[in-house]
């Protein structure tokens, strides 16, 4: 088994304010994905200005921050919340869903869309090639915070974790971190190099992160609250079972043409 390194969740102080590692990788999350979007946007097939890009990653981060609220109250703890309903809003005490967070992505993505006369799918085959980034750091985040671990396990590279007790166990946040983070990263990465029809690079991470987290989740401990939801599936798993399907159908439907954009869109679809 491997130590647990001990990492301070603390990265610095500013005079008495703390600095954790998880709040500084999402902000470093943030400004890296902020920047290639906006040298993304200067290829002459998308021609995205700096104020439109920093315009849509204000309606992404409420989004992202409400559907993932909302996500983690309804699929994750809602009796719990059911009787506390005001702690629904204290967001800083932790509690988010991905899966949440990407139906309210979804939703920012179609309301700048229609701001601005872009479809849907082409704002978010704009900005999926840089969620990989926010999700990798994110799981070093969990890693340095002793959260999320995975089941016990007697590999040579498991872990004990402080919180996990005693056993060692699966060090689920690293896989997650190189899956969902690094090589969904290059998926997308080298398949946005080129164009592709509307709706495919979109299409292309629904279905890739619902197979990569399935997986995943084999080697995660369950939620305490919930344990295993349907047999050895636990809730990670029934949210990303969909999202493989239905990327499959996106990505069909895209190269059949079915998300052609207007005549009236501005310059800023793939195909």
């Amino acid at each position: 088994m491997l130590p647990y390194p001990h990492i301070n969740p603390v990265g610095f102080h500013i005079g008495p304010i703390p600095i954790h590692w998880y709040g500084l990788l999402e902000i470093i999350s943030f400004v890296i994905g902020t920047l290639w979007l906006i040298r993304r946007g200067r290829r002459r097939e998308w021609q995205w200005t700096r104020e439109q890009v920093l315009d849509l990653e204000y309606y992404l981060s409420l989004g992202a921050i409400a559907g993932g609220r909302l996500g983690y109250v309804l699929w994750y703890d809602l009796p719990y919340y059911l009787g506390h309903p005001v702690q629904i809003l204290e967001v800083w005490d932790g509690g988010m869903s991905f899966h949440g967070g990407l139906i309210g992505v979804i939703v920012g993505c179609w309301a700048y869309g229609r701001k601005c006369q872009r479809s849907t799918m082409t704002v978010l085959d704009f900005v999926a090639p840089a969620a990989p980034i926010g999700l990798g750091l994110g799981r070093l985040a969990n890693f340095i915070n002793d959260q999320l671990f995975g089941r016990v396990s007697h590999l040579p590279w498991a872990v004990v974790f402080p919180a996990g007790g005693p056993q060692p166990r699966q060090p689920s946040q690293i896989y997650e971190f190189l899956l969902e983070g690094v090589v969904l990263l290059m998926i997308l990465a080298l398949y946005s190099r080129k164009p592709r029809p509307v709706g495919a690079v979109g299409s292309l991470f629904v279905l890739f992160y619902g197979i990569f987290r399935f997986l995943v989740e084999y080697t995660r401990q369950p939620d305490i609250q919930l344990g295993f939801v349907l047999g050895r599936l636990d809730m990670g798993q029934i949210l990303s079972i969909p999202m493989i399907p239905i990327g499959i159908a996106l990505l069909y439907w895209s190269y059949r043409g079915g998300f052609e954009t207007p005549a009236h869109e501005p310059p800023g679809n793939t195909a």
